[in-house]
């Protein structure tokens, strides 16, 4: 696992990455720990794309959250750990999707905790396929739920909204949601179903999914806006 820290204090991001070292070494797993002191370097710098970033908010010049934004113009899928001394900023990082937050110092208990559901978000990314049969072309494709971005159904007709395009395909979202992880999927609407790492913004009636404009149901909001703030951490 690709791990970048992005921190301007070296005694905060010794820290951090001293218990990261310390997670992987306890779980067996192989880590490289990349560090930066601000996101200008890394975006300079970083010639290999990590599988987590963790990611200071306040820092001189560009801020963590604006770094945030600007990588996901082009990278939707990034794991992101904001790392903050002020809490009341990461729960703002619903609208660049980030997984989940640290509060400095970083301790033993919040890496572990962070770490156990990064790595079985990555675990789900990795492992979970899904198949679909195109009904036009009637090709069969093994997908992997994390890339896919929502599913619309229209009279029984599904279309797969997906990082490789659209596919047409026959079913339900009731059948559809037992075929898909419950932590990852919650539909927003009687003909939607979202996979809940591809939100960027949520309105009133509406929600952002992978640049999509989707429409969020007074009858499904209350779940989605739960599922959702389950799945970025706010509750725990």
């Amino acid at each position: 696992m690709r791990i970048t820290i992005v921190e301007d204090e070296d005694a905060d991001a010794g820290i951090l990455e001293r218990l990261l070292r310390g997670y992987a070494d306890r779980r067996g797993l192989t880590v490289s720990v990349d560090r930066y002191t601000d996101p200008q370097a890394f975006f300079d710098g970083c010639a290999d794309e990590p599988d987590v970033l963790f990611l200071d908010i306040c820092m001189p010049g560009i801020n963590g959250m604006e770094a945030a934004r600007r990588i996901r113009e082009g990278n939707s899928r990034l794991i992101i750990v904001f790392v903050t001394n002020m809490v009341q900023y990461a729960v703002d990082g619903y609208s660049v999707q980030a997984t989940d937050f640290i509060v400095k110092p970083a301790s033993a208990a919040s890496v572990e905790r962070v770490m156990d559901r990064v790595c079985a978000i990555a675990e789900t990314d990795a492992e979970k396929k899904i198949s679909i049969k195109d009904s036009v072309s009637g090709n069969v494709s093994m997908l992997s739920v994390g890339d896919i971005y929502y599913v619309e159904v229209s009279l029984h007709r599904l279309t797969w909204h997906t990082k490789a395009g659209n596919i047409a395909d026959w079913g339900t979202l009731n059948v559809l949601q037992g075929r898909l992880p419950a932590k990852l999927f919650s539909r927003c609407h009687v003909s939607y179903m979202v996979n809940l790492a591809y939100v960027e913004e949520m309105k009133k009636d509406s929600v952002v999914v992978a640049g999509d404009t989707l429409p969020l149901s007074r009858s499904y909001k209350k779940n989605f806006c739960a599922d959702l703030a389950k799945y970025l951490g706010e509750g725990r």
